[in-house]
């Protein structure tokens, strides 16, 4: 595997060190690396057949994102998927989503409008759970755009990264068509129309709902317990 097999066009004049970082975090994110996988800078090295310095780069700004813990003289560790992170990025997303809502209806204009309509409608096709999530994604991270707050963008952007590690390690991707369209059409209805508190409500309801099962999907696979959710889940790590 080349370094930048997975999207080469980006990243193919950066740095090795960046080209390294890109690759690893893709595949941390989407659980091609497991939580909790121990790995060292020489076998990295021979994977891309470079030497360890652009490798200890890469994982340092890896372990400066939270995705990786470097181990003293014994290498890194991919940063397990803990139930204390499954509620803070939830409830961060509860907090923030319906405001940048309320705030695109304040801001968004007619090209806005149509943006959000255009990735709605991809919706329509065939999609696995990784390709909805990455529609889902641009959806809410342009309503964030819409909101005119960097802020708001930056930390829908983190959130959104950290949703898709946790959704692919713990959701079945499984193709489906259609999903969430209809109440998408209604949020970009409501921001349409200048309604901030129905975008927003619409927005709550939604997030509310993926919570939901989420937090089911957890409790099936045996990684969350009622009481853990009771407690705030601060027990055991996925992964480990």
């Amino acid at each position: 595997m080349t370094i930048d097999a997975a999207d080469p066009t980006p990243i193919a004049n950066a740095p090795v060190s960046e080209r390294i970082y890109a690759a690893l975090r893709q595949e941390i994110m989407r659980c091609e690396i497991a939580p909790g996988t121990t790995l060292d800078a020489a076998s990295i090295a021979q994977r891309y057949e470079v030497s360890k310095t652009p490798v200890r780069d890469a994982m340092q700004k890896l372990a400066a994102d939270g995705l990786v813990a470097i181990l003293p003289r014994s290498g890194y560790r991919v940063a397990p998927i803990t139930f204390q992170a499954v509620h803070e990025i939830l409830d961060l997303r509860a907090a923030i989503g319906p405001h940048a809502a309320r705030q695109a209806a304040r801001y968004a204009t007619s090209a806005d409008i149509a943006t959000l309509r255009r990735i709605v409608s991809e919706y329509a096709a065939p999609l696995d759970i990784g390709a909805m999530q990455q529609v889902a994604r641009r959806f809410h991270i342009a309503i964030a755009r819409c909101s005119r707050n960097r802020r708001v963008v930056a930390l829908s952007e983190n959130l959104f990264d950290e949703l898709e590690r946790l959704l692919r390690f713990a959701i079945d991707f499984t193709v489906k068509t259609g999903e969430h369209s209809d109440e998408h059409t209604a949020l970009v209805d409501a921001i349409e129309a200048g309604d901030g508190e129905r975008a927003a409500a619409i927005e709550t309801a939604h997030i509310r709902s993926s919570r939901e099962f989420l937090i089911e999907r957890l409790m099936t696979l045996g990684y969350l317990s009622r009481n853990e959710i009771q407690t705030g889940g601060t027990g055991r790590s996925a992964g480990e």
